[in-house]
């Protein structure tokens, strides 16, 4: 397991707080977002936060050295 520095693990917290904040909204509007052909706008901006967490999550291993050189 990597182990992971406090400015991701508050880039995640954030990030996080924002998006259950987002769906909070999205959930409490007076309006009904999924029966009408806008509603799809009302969605879009919960991209980037999928984005941020596939680039904090994704960890690439480190390059191993090659034996026999």
């Amino acid at each position: 397991m990597s182990k992971r520095t406090s400015l991701e693990i508050l880039v995640l917290i954030v990030n996080s707080i924002g998006f259950a904040g987002y769906l909070f909204w999205l959930v409490f509007r007076s309006t009904r977002i999924f029966y009408t052909q806008d509603g799809v706008l009302y969605l879009l901006p919960c991209v980037p936060f999928f984005f941020v967490y596939a680039f904090i999550l994704h960890r690439t291993k480190p390059a191993e050295p090659e034996e026999g050189t």
